[in-house]
This record gives structure tokens, C-alpha cells and sequence, in this order.
């Protein structure tokens, strides 16, 4: 269940949404109830409940915190659109450990296509109510064919000679890393070519898809010191 809620600020008052409501009410909260609420956006509204309704609930603002602390280097996850399952878990994951953006992108190996971005954004609100992170992710699309436009890319790649620590030592004051996962069935060999050239092997494992993405993602905090 969350430790926080998701809601829309109206006019003085937050809204939440029928998804929301449905949590509020399983965990059998009621009206006068006090409740914490993120926008997503970096603002914690302490909200007193107001109106219980069929499909949404309104709330009176209570105090209002925003949170300010920026987390560096920023960290963008590039990953290739895989069984969503799996995506779902590395998502959640990487939402935890306070990655910055995330984007999806279509490999000639992808097996599934998606068409929107509602279901990681979903997953995205929960994981972040559940880790009181209150500033959301971004998540979009990203088109494999502009992957040159991303800044200070690592791409992980089994074929690499070169440790992540290696690539790291290079990067200690950057402002920005890209990590780029390929899809559970990897790259073609044509998509190989076209990649950024700074590629890295995780070591003499091999590692399922999510867990490649969880165990960069956490080298990176413990490197640059980033959650403290």
C-alpha cells in the first residue's frame, strides 16, 4: 500500500482520482483523516480529507513542503522495450534508487511494441508513493535512430573489455550519465554499430535484463555518493 498519495492541486484543494480513491478506501482512511500527497513535482501537500466521493476525494490543504534536494549526477536510463513484467520490475526499481528520467525505445529484437507510455507512467506514480520519492521520473518514447543526441552515454555491452568502474573514473564530475540497456534479446549487430562507442561489461556473469539495469543503477549511487 502507498505511503503517500498522488493528487491533482485545484483551486486550494487536491484531488484524487478514482485509482487513488480505491486506495484510500482499502486502507480504510475516512473523512478528517490526514493524509500526505504528492504532485509528482517535488510538492508534499498534508492534507485533511474532506469528501469521500464514488470516484475521487477531495482534500483540504493542511501545510505544503517542496522538496529541494537535487541528487548528482542526474541519471537517464535508455532502455529497450522488453516483456513488460520484466520492464515493470526494473521501473519500480530504478525508482527507488532515484533515477532522474527514463526512456523507451523500439530494437528491431523488442518483442513487444508499445504505443503509449500510460502503463510505465502508472508504474512510476506507485513505485514512487511506495519510496516517498517525491518528485516523479519523467518517462517517454526515445527513437533509436537519434541515440548520438544523448549526453555522456555508457552502454552496456557484453562484448566490452572495459569495467564500469573503468568508464566511471573518466566521469567523476559530470552533471549528466546516460545508461543504455538494450532489450532482453539484445541489439542486432547492425544496431551495435550505430551505438555510442563508450560501451562497458558488467563483469563475468550474465545477467537477466532487469537485474543488468538494478545492479548499474546502484554502482552508480554507491560511486557518486548519490543518496546521501
Amino acid at each position: 500500500m502507498p505511503n503517500a498519495f498522488y493528487g491533482i492541486f485545484n483551486e486550494n484543494k487536491v484531488i484524487l482520482d478514482k485509482g487513488e480513491t480505491s486506495h484510500l478506501k482499502i486502507v480504510r482512511l475516512k473523512e478528517n483523516d490526514e493524509i500526505k500527497v504528492f504532485d509528482g513535482k517535488g510538492n508534499i501537500y498534508y492534507c485533511i480529507i474532506e469528501k469521500i466521493k464514488k470516484n475521487e476525494t477531495i482534500c483540504q490543504i493542511k501545510t505544503k513542503e517542496t522538496y529541494i534536494k537535487k541528487l548528482t549526477p542526474e541519471i537517464d536510463f535508455y532502455i529497450g522495450a522488453s516483456k513488460f513484467d520484466r520492464m515493470k520490475i526494473l521501473i519500480e526499481k530504478l525508482v527507488e534508487l532515484r533515477v532522474n528520467n527514463i526512456y523507451i525505445f523500439h530494437s528491431k529484437k523488442s518483442q513487444l511494441k508499445f504505443k503509449t507510455i500510460e502503463k510505465f507512467k502508472k508504474t512510476i506514480i506507485e513505485s514512487s508513493k511506495q519510496s516517498e520519492n517525491p518528485v516523479f521520473p519523467e518517462v517517454g518514447f526515445f527513437d533509436l535512430k537519434d541515440i548520438q543526441t544523448i549526453k555522456n552515454p555508457i552502454v552496456l555491452d557484453l562484448t566490452s573489455t572495459k569495467s564500469l568502474k573503468d568508464e566511471l573514473n573518466h566521469m567523476s564530475k559530470v552533471e549528466k550519465i546516460s545508461i543504455i540497456l538494450g532489450p532482453d534479446m539484445g541489439f542486432t549487430e547492425e544496431e551495435i554499430l550505430k551505438l555510442p562507442e563508450n560501451r562497458v561489461n558488467l563483469g563475468d556473469t550474465i545477467m537477466r535484463f532487469e537485474t543488468a539495469g538494478i545492479y548499474t543503477m546502484s554502482i552508480l549511487n554507491y560511486f557518486f555518493d548519490r543518496l546521501y
